[in-house]
């Protein structure tokens, strides 16, 4: 009976994405040790709930942020996919979170995003970046205007660990 299989990778990954549970991400990944680190990535890539969203926008709607911090460690793995409708990157989402659900753990859902490599110049199909979103939430303001500025610049944390003429240093 089809009831006996139990749940698809997909399902497991669309649930563990809903309710925070990294465990089930692993128990993914292991059923696909035969896989190379692209095909593997490409799954997860295209995994997507029934509205379009895909798996970082899951978690930014629910705050898994242990399931995000999960998925981040999967190499190549895609970091700003756009939704079907409003084409709307995972931090847009990840705003909507904080302003209306937890700021807290909104803000330290951008903060991780933002450091994995989530661009925040990506604009929806209304014209707006996932800043223009943040209302009055400084500290959300002000993490995405640091990691708009990095990209812009070019510029990294680290890069002043060792490096002579960092940014920091220009001037």
């Amino acid at each position: 009976m089809a009831d006996d299989e139990g749940a698809s990778p997909r399902e497991l990954v669309v649930e563990a994405c809903r309710r925070d549970q990294p465990h089930l991400i692993e128990q993914v990944i292991h059923g696909m040790e035969h896989k190379t680190n692209e095909e593997i990535a490409d799954f997860f890539n295209s995994v997507t709930d029934a509205l379009g969203n895909h798996a970082l926008h899951i978690c930014a709607m629910y705050g898994s942020y242990d399931v995000m911090d999960a998925l981040f460690d999967i190499q190549y793995f895609e970091c700003d996919p756009l939704t079907r409708v409003d084409k709307e990157a995972p931090l847009h989402t990840a705003v909507r979170f904080a302003n209306e659900k937890d700021s807290k753990l909104g803000l330290e859902m951008i903060e991780m995003m933002c450091e994995a490599g989530c661009d925040p110049r990506v604009k929806n199909k209304h014209g707006q970046k996932a800043i223009d979103l943040a209302y009055d939430n400084d500290d959300i303001k002000l993490a995405l205007q640091k990691a708009e500025y990095i990209l812009n610049e070019g510029v990294r944390e680290d890069a002043d660990e060792g490096d002579e003429g960092s940014a920091s240093d220009s001037d």
